[in-house]
């Protein structure tokens, strides 16, 4: 017979002579993403003492400064560019010339005449030379809404011993991205998520919604549980003009993460995931006896944890990353997984121009 366990988006399945790790491999997935805090053991019978797990980290009291950069890597993401996919256009059958906000065409490739393609734009150059109707296919380049997600969750207060906590790096990749954006002429607005979405930024473009971001940004705490596809819909019925979607999370939502970029890719948003990790939460060590509390849904285990245990959990967390991978890959969304001890500059300006849709 087997048992399964569900925690933080992963399924766990062992034989039932195992069962007695089941709960420990489960409450483990929920570490990742999750703050404990460290209980006091008494003494095992052979005299090893309980061991000593990641601390609670506290909500994000004291705001970054609205600035977030210095001038000179402002100039530095000036030279970065956010690439939307862009849709081929070619005239069809009843089209006028018409005046389209925020449009302008460049010329894509030719394709074969067909009754009923508009006269226009037949190259009548080449068909004088070669006696062949070709149209000329345009593409559209549409002015891009930037949408930018934060994850406030109380998961992301979490934070390694000299690194900042994964919402601090969220706050200065949004607030990079959304800069690179607004310095190109695109309107870029957004939202943070926790159990429900919060605190909406308001699409804009220009001097003022830059410091309208950076103020946004640096107000932001961590707090709740996560429910991203609850968010995801609320902000589809806020923000219902597909754009470009950035979220910013660490992905560990107990009930999945998948719904969510299903109903984004659906309604023809395009994705760029970053997801941010903590190293303890990839390096757990063999600690003994612990008691982790799950700083969200404040549950609480006490087991007793080893090298095996460890390695188990690691083998599961790599499956875990795979899966996003192959789900991303499948819906052509780009994704970025990085740790918070990855400095900051090197993430932005090298790191992420490994996906498309950054150049």
């Amino acid at each position: 017979m087997n048992y399964k366990f569900r925690s933080a988006g992963l399924l766990w399945s062992f034989e039932s002579e195992r069962r007695r790790f089941a709960s420990v491999i489960s409450n483990l997935v929920g570490l990742t993403g999750r703050t404990f805090t460290r209980v006091a053991r008494a003494p095992r019978h052979d005299g090893i003492t309980s061991g000593q797990f990641a601390a609670a980290q506290p909500e994000t009291q004291n705001p970054q400064p609205e600035t977030f950069f210095d001038t000179e890597f402002l100039r530095k993401l000036e030279r970065l560019h956010l690439v939307a996919k862009r849709l081929n256009w070619a005239a069809m059958k009843g089209e006028h010339a018409v005046s389209r906000k925020g449009f302008s065409l460049e010329f894509s490739d030719y394709r074969r005449y067909q009754p009923g393609d508009d006269l226009r734009y037949v190259d009548w150059n080449i068909y004088r030379r070669l006696e062949r109707l070709l149209v000329k296919v345009f593409t559209a380049e549409e002015e891009m809404n930037i949408y930018l997600l934060v994850d406030t969750s109380r998961s992301m207060a979490v934070g390694a011993e000299g690194a900042p906590t994964k919402l601090d790096y969220a706050k200065k990749v949004a607030a990079a991205l959304g800069y690179i954006g607004l310095k190109n002429l695109d309107r870029v607005g957004g939202a943070a998520f926790a159990t429900a979405l919060q605190k909406p930024l308001t699409l804009g473009r220009g001097r003022k919604q830059i410091l309208s971001m950076f103020s946004f940004l640096s107000k932001l705490s961590a707090s709740g549980e996560t429910h991203l596809h609850a968010a995801v819909h609320t902000f589809t019925n806020l923000f219902p003009h597909p754009g470009f979607v950035v979220i910013v999370s660490d992905l560990f939502d107990p009930a999945g993460w998948r719904r969510a970029l299903e109903e984004l890719t659906a309604k023809g948003y395009q994705l760029l995931i970053i997801h941010i990790v903590d190293e303890r939460e990839l390096q757990p060590k063999a600690w003994g006896d612990v008691a982790l509390v799950d700083v969200e849904g404040g549950r609480e285990r006490k087991f007793f944890l080893d090298d095996d245990l460890v390695r188990r959990f690691q083998a599961e967390l790599a499956g875990y990353f795979k899966e996003i991978e192959n789900v991303c890959a499948g819906r052509r969304i780009d994704y970025l997984r990085t740790s918070t001890q990855v400095p900051f500059d090197e993430f932005v300006l090298q790191t992420l121009r490994q996906v498309s849709s950054v150049a």
